[in-house]
């Protein structure tokens, strides 16, 4: 039996076929070209929305943005890639018209339209709001690390920092001798001219690293970052990783994407608010139900979002359904339409005085106001304060934790420099040094990870080792400036968190990112910085929500609802 035969590639056709012909009726594609056709591209702001008079006509931005579309939708998100497709795909020939911008074309138009392309996104989502796709009901906030274009070898930490500059010390004081016996002695390995240059390139770096270093202490950042300024190193399921900390919010009934936001925090802590605000006003609801990982766990954060309107449903560590949240006392009197209001200025007014909002009833209860104990450092008599860098080493090198508080380090009794790692839950600040404490044999502190934390008016901390030394010769090991204890007025609730919202928290919130970075492949940005990393997010969660669309209601019945 003969295989099938195709028609010869030089065979001549009377009547050329119609290109539409070979696109299907329920194609995505057809649905891309309808959706971008029904935006206003002015009110989007999008450049040269409206054709010069004169001069060499430009391409159309609706056609450039389809092409976004579709490339983020099949997996080609690289301009030259795009470009290809424009001359071999025919689902893009069609959607086109047989236009064939080059690749250069192709990336400016998403570097150029950067914000106008995340504002797409939304449009795609008001759209499907008025199809009710989105139940409005509560959202599911999470987060995942996605890589930028910048190596970890280009990624500088002040404690990294510190290390080079040291070991680069000793390599140029290891030279200078070397150096200096040259001349006296023979058949040495490296030559005198050899050894130069090796010096040159380690003072070269030296200079670097320590411009580096004032940058970053100048600033009051933890890192830099030489490819892509706004990447940070942070920890993923693989290691770690320069790169961005994405927050999704997603829909609990359709689990579609309602909002993003791009962050370079490492963690989760204090994302509820941001992320659910901008939620919260594309929904044009009143109050928001939010659910989340134990991750987002942060008093501060679960009060910033009750006076805005949302409620915070955090997994506890401890497993309970209930949450004490505190807020500062001011006693205000509170009319019947602020307690009836759901503006959150009236909000925040009613919690700070004593009140539970009636959008609140069931959810906050057993208020009470409490005094309680807040101590403060008189700063100004503390002599660390008026102490050098050299004076805050020598200090430390007697047993004692020395903070600068002026450019957030700490010297440790070993003459060390600790660098800020985090920020606790409770506000203290966290420093360590590893590469240091992994060969000091002393016993500075008895943290499992080698860390020392201060409170913000904390300036010195005395050793375990010196602790332990005063108490054998029955010494005062306490150096501590006399505190100053002032008592508080704070009003206190109890939250009462929504299980089965928290139970249904890792249906919604795995399902998105497993979809973008697993059967997309989507796990790294191509484009650097805030603005063109929020860019290209909203071009991958609107592909995620067009696929989400498609398979709730089908390609006809959007386009019927488009037209």
């Amino acid at each position: 039996m003969a295989y099938k035969k195709g028609e010869e590639r030089q065979q001549k056709v009377l009547f050329p076929d119609c290109i539409d012909d070979y696109v299907e009726e329920d194609a995505p594609v057809r649905l891309f070209d309808a959706f971008v056709d029904s935006l206003d591209m002015g009110k989007l702001e999008f450049i040269r929305n409206i054709p010069k008079a004169t001069g060499s006509p430009g391409y159309d931005p609706r056609d450039l943005l389809k092409l976004y579309i579709y490339g983020y939708f099949y997996q080609v998100r690289s301009s030259r890639k795009l470009a290809r497709e424009c001359k071999c795909n025919v689902e893009v020939m069609w959607l086109l018209g047989k236009l064939y911008p080059d690749f250069r074309t192709i990336s400016d138009f998403r570097k150029d339209n950067k914000d106008s392309i995340t504002k797409v996104f939304k449009e795609f989502n008001k759209f499907c709001m008025g199809l009710k796709l989105f139940s409005k009901s509560y959202i599911s906030i999470d987060g995942s690390k996605f890589k930028a274009v910048n190596a970890k070898d280009n990624n500088f930490t002040l404690n990294k920092l510190d290390d080079r500059i040291k070991r680069l010390d000793e390599h140029i004081t290891l030279y200078m001798e070397e150096l200096d016996s040259c001349d006296r002695e023979e058949g040495r390995k490296l030559s005198r001219e050899e050894l130069e240059h090796k010096l040159n390139v380690c003072k070269e770096r030296k200079a670097r690293y320590e411009a580096y270093r004032t940058t970053l202490e100048e600033s009051n950042e933890k890192q830099i970052s030489l490819t892509d300024p706004d990447a940070r190193l942070m920890k993923a399921n693989e290691g770690f990783c320069v790169g961005y900390n994405m927050q999704t919010a997603v829909d609990a009934d359709s689990h579609m994407i309602a909002g993003f936001r791009v962050t370079n925090s490492p963690t989760d802590h204090g994302q509820i608010t941001n992320v659910a605000t901008d939620v919260k006003k594309d929904y044009g609801i009143d109050i928001l139900e939010t659910t989340a990982d134990k991750g987002y766990e942060c008093p501060e954060d679960h009060t910033d979002a009750l006076a805005s309107g949302i409620v915070p449903n955090v997994i506890r560590r401890d497993g309970g359904c209930t949450e004490q949240v505190e807020f500062e006392y001011i006693g205000n009197t509170i009319t019947d339409e602020q307690k009836v209001s759901t503006n959150p200025e009236d909000l925040r007014a009613c919690l700070q005085a004593g009140v539970i909002p009636d959008v609140y009833n069931g959810i906050l209860t057993d208020m009470e106001i409490v005094e309680v104990k807040k101590r403060t450092l008189p700063t100004s008599d503390s002599a660390v304060l008026d102490m050098t860098s050299e004076q805050m080493r020598a200090k430390a090198l007697e047993g004692f934790f020395v903070r600068d508080a002026e450019r957030n380090l700490v010297y440790c009794p070993q003459g060390e420099i600790l660098r800020q790692k985090s920020i606790k839950r409770n506000g203290n600040i966290r420093y360590c040094n590893k590469l240091a404490c992994k060969k000091c044999k002393c016993k500075c502190t008895i943290s499992k990870f080698k860390e020392a934390d201060f409170s913000k008016d904390d300036l010195i901390k005395v050793a375990d080792t010196r602790r332990k030394q005063d108490a054998a010769n029955d010494g005062n090991a306490n150096l501590k400036p006399t505190r100053i204890t002032v008592m508080k007025k704070v009003v206190r609730y109890v939250l009462h968190l929504d299980q089965k919202k928290m139970d249904n928290r890792k249906c919604l919130s795995e399902h998105p990112f497993g979809t973008i970075k697993r059967t997309l492949g989507y796990y790294y940005f191509l484009l650097k910085g805030f603005a063109k990393v929020g860019a290209e997010m909203g071009l991958l969660c609107l592909s995620y929500n067009l696929r989400r669309a498609i398979s709730l209601k089908g390609v006809p019945a959007l386009l019927a609802a488009l037209r």
